[in-house]
């Protein structure tokens, strides 16, 4: 932890029994900006407690990449720009997913991108580079995760079918009882494993999405939680960060909008499943948005950089364990804590 001490865990509340962790890619203080004077409403102020964390990766770089933030939130740990799930000397890290596997809990990865891109493969595979997309689904097919549902079906398949792939690794998976769909109205309730693969790549944008972020993150949601351990799931939309790094407002504007209706979905069950944590935030900030003063005209939307920044992002956080993110905070506390709440130590 960084500035601003929290009380020692010890002092904490007891832990959740089930985890729900919501990622919007890219989503600094300029995208929440954005969402709160450009949208209808502003989800994220319903949540309990609010924090700061910095992104910086282990390097003297001061800026983050997808890969290194996410290894750091899923691990505990900070590692190198690009690397997945390994430590700054390229050796594998155990993530909260995997110890949520050890422990028996139900086990979910949700996205709006590839399945094997960035952020889902930090949380499941370990990889020395972020761009080993064959390497991370081979991991990822092998996980043993309860539910997959995302975009990247050709990091799954043969090349001779458009993939990546020496074999269909999809056909291995649904030899081994794995129920592979092409639609969510496929699932029935409590079925898994499952895997759901909607296009070769990125899903499409908002509102052509289908299905949409808030119907995945839900099905999921309804599959995981009858297990008596609880479960542990991301959810991330992709899209904050890839329309930011193009400097598009109305795109990002969007799928603003959508996290409105994912936020609004989850905190609907938490109220209702109150051993349940959501915690929402992102790996880092794309674009440098920010509303510039034109003295007594409305202000001016402007994009600084097609980049990613160093700046700090916030962190939400309603349920049991929720005080602990109340804080500045770096990174590398949301794993531990994470961890220390799947573990129970």
């Amino acid at each position: 932890m960084v500035s601003g001490q929290r009380p020692a865990a010890d002092d904490l509340p007891v832990g959740p029994k089930s985890i729900i962790l919501i990622i919007a890619d890219g989503m600094g203080i300029g995208q929440h900006t954005m969402a709160y004077y450009y949208t209808d409403r502003y989800a994220p102020a319903a949540f309990d407690h609010v924090g700061l964390m910095t992104t910086h990766p282990a390097d003297s770089l001061k800026v983050t990449d997808s890969g290194a933030a996410a290894t750091a939130m899923a691990t505990g740990y900070k590692t190198y720009y690009h690397a997945i799930g390994v430590d700054e000397n390229k050796r594998p890290l155990k993530t909260v997913l995997e110890y949520a596997l050890e422990k028996g809990m139900a086990t979910g990865l949700i996205t709006t991108t590839w399945i094997t891109d960035a952020t889902p493969a930090a949380f499941a595979t370990h990889s020395v580079t972020r761009d080993n997309h064959k390497e991370i689904a081979r991991q990822m097919s092998a996980a043993g995760i309860d539910v997959l549902l995302g975009g990247g079906r050709q990091s799954f398949i043969a090349k001779e079918q458009g993939g990546i792939q020496d074999i269909n690794l999809l056909d291995v998976m649904a030899s081994q009882g794995v129920q592979i769909i092409s639609s969510l109205d496929e699932i029935t309730a409590h079925d898994r494993p499952v895997v759901g693969l909607f296009a070769m790549g990125d899903l499409p944008d908002a509102p052509q999405r289908t299905p949409t972020l808030t119907q995945m993150a839900l099905k999921a949601i309804d599959i995981l939680d009858d297990d008596p351990d609880g479960f542990f799931i991301m959810i991330e939309e992709e899209m904050t960060d890839s329309r930011s790094h193009e400097n598009k407002f109305e795109a990002t504007r969007v799928h603003l909008v959508i996290l409105n209706d994912l936020i609004e979905a989850v905190l609907a069950y938490q109220s209702n499943n109150p051993q349940v944590l959501v915690l929402f935030i992102a790996d880092h900030e794309t674009g440098g948005w920010f509303l510039e003063e034109k003295g007594d005209r409305p202000g001016k939307p402007r994009w600084t950089t097609r980049g990613h920044t160093g700046n700090l992002v916030p962190i939400f956080a309603s349920g049991p364990g929720s005080e602990a993110f109340d804080a500045v905070v770096d990174n590398t506390f949301i794993g531990k804590k994470l961890i220390e709440y799947v573990t129970g130590r």
